[in-house]
């Protein structure tokens, strides 16, 4: 059975990724407020670039979707090249339209094609780990009905830990206000947001310092490695904030010196919600089947 998977640009997939001859991908965008757009993409240059100018910005960009027309052309070229089964896996449902306008879309072609939409309820380094895994399952010959079940156990598993450094990204998007943002830098207290369950983003706990945030994590990452055991893995995502991804990314191998820890930048559009300086830790889970 010859399966495609459709995956959105936040999932930051690594090279391999991008260029499997199975794996196609929409790209999400940014607007800034000059008329400037960048495409959401993984190359280091853009992304500095895209940091150093939204932090010099009074108003944060606008983030847009896929366009209707790229779903369009992919599922068009998918189906022509004879392609049995195609996954499309995006970020939470409950941050983007993107899922929603995915599956409106893919659903017009299911006399043609078999069509599987996932919400994996996550963004990131989650994603890309999700998706390596789908590759490997469809490649050693696993059907959808063993498939998607996989899925929604990785997804289950999964979990995303954030903690912001600049609260002016949370002011100028409307999710703080602006003397808790002030009083929260000058005391220097963190906000950790966790990925619920359902997909969206809440409040965790609140951090005076690093140093305890990364106890914080480390004992969180412990209880799921006690759970989990070889099929966790650790990841880092940061908003051009690399230093500090190495800084916490060494205090786990302190202490697990084997673990094979991935770091890696949050897109535009993610940095966008983020700011510079976000770091996110991402617990990704291998799929399981029963």
């Amino acid at each position: 059975m010859k399966s495609a998977i459709i995956v959105d640009s936040t999932a930051s997939l690594p090279e391999e990724l991008k260029n499997h001859p199975d794996v196609y991908e929409v790209t999400l965008k940014i607007t800034f407020k000059d008329g400037e757009e960048i495409e959401d993409t993984t190359d280091e240059e853009v992304l500095k670039y895209f940091y150093n100018k939204m932090v010099s910005q009074e108003t944060l960009p606008i983030t847009s979707q896929p366009e209707p027309v790229d779903y369009y052309q992919i599922m068009d070229e998918i189906v022509a090249k004879g392609y049995d089964v195609v996954y499309g896996v995006f970020m939470s449902s409950k941050l983007s339209g993107t899922f929603q306008t995915a599956r409106m879309i893919m659903d017009e072609y299911k006399d043609r094609i078999q069509v599987h939409l996932v919400d994996t309820k996550a963004v990131s380094i989650i994603i890309g780990h999700e998706i390596k895994e789908l590759v490997r399952l469809i490649e050693s010959g696993y059907e959808p009905d063993q498939i998607l079940p996989a899925m929604d156990q990785m997804i289950a598993d999964s979990e995303i830990f954030v903690f912001v450094e600049d609260l002016n990204n949370l002011v100028k998007g409307g999710r703080a206000k602006a003397a808790s943002a002030f009083l929260g830098s000058m005391l220097k207290i963190y906000p950790v947001m966790h990925f619920e369950d359902d997909g969206k983003v809440d409040l965790y706990e609140k951090i005076r310092t690093e140093g305890k945030i990364k106890k914080s994590w480390m004992k969180i990452y412990e209880e799921a490695r006690a759970k989990y055991g070889d099929r966790l893995h650790l990841g880092f995502a940061h908003g051009d904030a690399y230093e500090k991804a190495v800084e916490f990314r060494d205090y786990f191998l302190e202490s697990y010196p084997d673990e094979d820890i991935l770091i890696q930048y949050l897109t535009p559009v993610l940095g966008v919600h983020g700011g510079k300086g976000a770091l996110g830790m991402g617990f990704l889970v291998d799929a399981e089947l029963k």
